[in-house]
């Protein structure tokens, strides 16, 4: 592994401002979307690595990018996708001795916090901390996203409370991993009916402490269409709102495409007197070219690009921006205190009672505490089981509610587990019938004798998994009368699920139940089926 030269200060926060560590400057944000996608028609082997393209892991990539990013004249790119078992040494350095520096999202496409699904679970956890891991020595990270327009309505603001628990228990791991405090934030669309409530409750520490408060806020922003102006493109309206933002804020995305090529006016206000007490800069929409025409360059070839008119534009408008900012001794005080929560409306629908963190041993005890399980020998699509085992099964354990506050105990849990346990829980209402544990063969018994499994199960810190699961186990080993849900209400639940695929840090498919290794199966966010 390459020694990490420390060739950038690290960026830190102070106020609503970001500074350069080393010499006290203000930092603007010059950034572009720097995200590689596969190629329309390209074959490759999912099995020997993820769907997505990390650039960063990828030096015949990024250091042939990197000429164009300087040429550019960025000082920020923001990655989307980041694998955590791949080295970035390579890249990062280089790019750190360029002076660019590095925001990278926990996520990706397959693994984030799903708006129509929301859960913040082990399995997400073990994702997002593994990219913390990869990147947390670099001292060119500016920061990680928790979340990418995770809210865009007041329909699904119920999904906030997962967003804010997994900025909880994310700053506490890179706390207690002794890793640098790189700030964590958010990135929000520009939705009328949330903007204010959703920035007001991720920044808001009144409940929960700033543990769950975001570093840093920031909004993908296409108001500015064309030859537009501060005062009619909507940018005077978002700048006095946020001036009283206690953490910095920026555009994660900007851009408008209507009128091609791009004049980028807006430019001249974000890196100007009317915008830069409130705003740290922002990050251009997007370096590659794709479907949506938003590139600022043409892979035209493999290893090779093409310069579009766009890129031009933004290189002299970057030239051309000479933000004048304040030292980090100005009196820079936190205002994080003024900022409300706010309150269940009829544009908002989430209270800040948050899901708790994520505990391995509790799951780890609820695997051995299962009987009938979904089976790791087969691929099965595990929607239709989940469907059909909570048409007849409670599955209020497993779920959780972000607009009631109310979180069952193993909601928690990875999917397979949640799955198993609705599978043992069926089982168990019909006496334990051989028969009620096959659901065409995606479910299968195994030798646990529940009781004396439990009892005899212990976590690695010594503490026994009955005690651990205490009345919960009780409910899951006596059979209970179920009113079954309608077809109606559990074809709502399932909108907009998402496949995703879950890897351990180290790249093997997660372990399923105790003594039971899993085989690569699709896996995915659990519904909401309680009422």
């Amino acid at each position: 592994m390459l020694s990490v030269v420390a060739s950038v200060a690290p960026i830190v926060i102070r106020g609503n401002k970001f500074f350069n560590s080393s010499d006290g400057s203000q930092f603007f944000i010059k950034g572009v979307a720097y995200q590689r996608n596969r190629r329309e028609g390209e074959v490759y082997d999912v099995t020997l690595g993820p769907r997505y393209i990390d650039s960063l892991a990828e030096p015949s990539l990024c250091l042939r990018d990197l000429e164009y990013l300087k040429e550019l004249g960025v000082n920020t790119v923001r990655v989307y996708q980041i694998d955590p078992d791949q080295s970035h040494d390579v890249c990062m350095n280089a790019f750190a001795n360029s002076g660019i520096y590095v925001l990278a999202d926990l996520g990706e496409p397959e693994q984030s916090i799903n708006r129509d699904d929301p859960h913040w679970d082990l399995d997400l956890y073990e994702r997002f901390t593994s990219v913390v891991d990869a990147m947390s020595s670099y001292p060119n990270v500016l920061g990680f996203y928790i979340g990418n327009e995770v809210i865009t309505s007041p329909l699904n603001s119920n999904s906030a409370p997962f967003v804010k628990a997994a900025v909880r228990d994310i700053k506490r791991y890179v706390r207690n991993m002794g890793y640098r405090g790189i700030p964590i934030g958010y990135s929000s669309n520009d939705d009328t009916a949330t903007r204010l409530e959703l920035a007001n409750y991720f920044v808001c520490d009144e409940y929960n402490g700033t543990d769950s408060a975001v570093d840093f806020y920031s909004l993908n922003m296409f108001e500015w269409c064309g030859y537009s102006s501060f005062a009619t493109s909507g940018y005077k309206e978002r700048t006095i709102e946020f001036a009283q933002l206690p953490v910095p804020v920026f555009f994660s995305e900007f851009g408008c495409n209507t009128v091609s090529p791009r004049p980028f006016t807006e430019m001249e206000s974000l890196y100007g007197p009317s915008m830069l007490k409130v705003w740290s800069g922002g990050i251009v929409y997007e370096f590659f070219q794709n479907e949506n025409k938003y590139g600022l360059v043409e892979e035209t070839s493999p290893g090779v690009l093409r310069k579009l008119d766009d890129y031009r534009i933004v290189q002299l408008r970057f030239m051309e921006s000479r933000p004048v900012g304040v030292q980090k001794s100005w009196n820079t005080e936190s205002r994080r205190g003024q900022v409300k929560c706010p309150v269940v409306s009829s544009t908002w629908n989430a209270l800040l009672i948050l899901p708790k963190f994520p505990l391995l041993e509790v799951c780890e005890c609820l695997d051995a505490s299962l009987s009938c399980i979904l089976t790791p020998y087969v691929r099965i699509h595990e929607t239709d089981l989940l469907y059909e085992v909570c048409l007849v099964t409670d599955c209020l354990k497993i779920n959780g509610n972000g607009s009631q506050g109310k979180y069952g105990v193993f909601s928690v849990c990875g999917i397979k587990q949640r799955i198993s346990y609705a599978l043992n829980k069926h089982w168990v209402q019909n006496d334990r019938n051989p028969n009620a544990c096959n659901f065409g063969s995606r479910a299968v018994l195994i030798t646990n004798k529940e009781d004396a499994s439990v009892d005899s199960t212990f976590t690695a810190d010594g503490k026994n998994c009955r005690d651990i699961l205490g009345k919960c186990l009780d409910s899951m080993q006596k059979p209970t009368v179920v009113v079954p849900l309608s077809t109606s209400q559990v074809s709502v639940a399932l909108t907009g699920i998402k496949f995703v695929q879950s890897r351990s840090k180290g790249g093997s498919m997660r372990v399923t139940h105790l003594g039971v290794a899993a085989i690569g199966v699709l896996v995915l966010s659990s519904i909401y089926l309680a009422t």
